[in-house]
């Protein structure tokens, strides 16, 4: 988690937990995954557990949110930098649950939740957001090749304000064809690391 970050299209980022499992060819050098490896935390696959945290951490974005509002500034939070927020465990519920609530809490922090997984968004957020989109939510999809750009078609049928995609690391050239009014944003980047 972090107060300020390096990432230059967020001011924070928040992690509800730890870890994942590797779906696709751009999770093969997964930054967070080593970054797991390096400290010692086994979290990473199916049959790992995940790492959770305590109410500290979870007060953190809203200091953000009195600071942003103190401000007159909206912020972004990038949310799950170290996991997958629509990752589907039964161990995952009752801390995806205390997300909606943060997250409704924060009206002055824009939530971007970055998915490989856009098929399970609408089943997983809250009701009431199906019907009547938070416009502090920002959803997207990891498309680093062009097998990725089906999860496109998945992103699009979310109610959303913002929908955005996340082409990094970006490991081959890509046709996402024409998305125009359908997509708001798009981060692009290659690999980083060793």
């Amino acid at each position: 988690m972090g107060k300020d970050t390096k990432i230059e299209w967020s001011d924070h980022t928040f992690n509800p937990w730890h870890g994942c499992l590797k779906i696709d060819p751009a999770c093969a050098n997964c930054y967070a995954a080593t970054f797991s490896k390096r400290i010692g935390q086994d979290i990473w696959g199916a049959d790992k557990p995940r790492r959770f945290f305590g109410d500290k951490h979870w007060n953190e974005p809203l200091k953000w949110d009195f600071a942003a509002s103190l401000a007159g500034e909206r912020h972004r939070v990038f949310c799950a930098s170290m996991a997958d927020v629509f990752e589907d465990r039964d161990d995952l519920f009752s801390h995806r649950e205390r997300l909606w609530k943060m997250i409704e809490l924060t009206p002055n922090l824009d939530w971007l939740l970055l998915t490989k997984r856009p098929e399970n968004i609408v089943s997983m957020i809250p009701e009431n957001w199906r019907h009547t989109p938070l416009a502090n939510v920002w959803y997207g999809t990891t498309v680093g090749d062009q097998g990725g750009v089906k999860r496109i078609e998945e992103l699009i049928n979310v109610p959303a304000h913002i929908r955005f995609l996340s082409c990094e690391p970006l490991l081959e050239p890509i046709d996402i064809g024409n998305i125009e009014d359908k997509i708001q944003w798009v981060i692009c980047g290659g690999e980083s690391g060793a």
